[in-house]
């Protein structure tokens, strides 16, 4: 389906599944995702997404907002590194790899694509990451872990895109979103001392959230931020 809605001519995916309720999702690109019943018609769902036009106007720019503080340089643009917008070169080089600095963030590339830089901004971001988490570890080891009789645990660091970091208590196992790369650092900060609190209390239940306020009394900060 074809509709002009919010001011573009955007397409329209249609998923049927058994669901009660029409639900409807804004695309990267602009293109909407409607999932609904069989049952429902073009003329319903199309009413539906009228219905919708102020949703999707903010749903939209929500989207370009999450975009432009994820960028990775890879469209030529600027990028953004640990909460900081960098110019971006690139420079043909026999191997790849990355350089950044207080200014800038230089791709040094064999074969210079989009592709090809998303992956070399990763890999040294995740490996950026790896290296702080080891510096930063070590309090939450002692305060968290050591002090309540708690196994440390084991940090992955991985793409992640629907969570900033997750945790498995029972296997003492903790991973960690790249993404944060992107991020002022307090947000790893942040991230890193809520999936410990995990270690001592599974879900978000009072004392989770009291775990976290003590070691970090200004944490609402960031997890606005990560929100926005």
């Amino acid at each position: 389906m074809i509709l002009d809605v919010a001011g573009k001519t955007r397409e329209v995916l249609i998923e049927y599944k058994r669901n009660k309720n029409m639900w409807l999702r804004v695309n990267e690109d602009g293109s909407l995702h409607i999932t609904c019943s069989r049952y429902v018609s073009q003329k319903q769902i199309r009413e539906f997404i009228l219905s919708k036009e102020k949703w999707i106007m903010k749903a939209e720019a929500s989207v370009t907002k999450r975009n432009e503080s994820t960028a990775c340089g890879d469209d030529g643009n600027d990028a953004m590194w640990m909460g900081k917008r960098l110019a971006v070169r690139a420079v043909h080089d026999t191997r790849d790899y990355l350089e950044v600095d207080d200014h800038y963030l230089t791709f040094h590339l064999r074969n210079d694509t989009p592709e090809t830089r998303k992956h070399v901004f990763y890999t040294y971001g995740s490996r950026h990451i790896v290296s702080l988490l080891k510096q930063k570890r070590g309090w939450l080891d002692e305060s968290v872990c050591r002090a309540n009789g708690k196994p440390l645990p084991k940090i992955t660091v991985k793409y992640m895109t629907s969570r900033w970091g997750s945790c498995t208590p029972a296997k003492a196992h903790i991973s960690i979103s790249m993404r944060l790369i992107h991020y002022p650092e307090k947000c790893l900060d942040y991230v890193l001392l809520h999936e410990y609190a995990h270690m001592l209390e599974a879900n978000h239940s009072k004392n989770f959230w009291h775990q976290v306020e003590i070691r970090m009394p200004e944490y609402k900060e960031y997890v606005k931020i990560l929100k926005e």
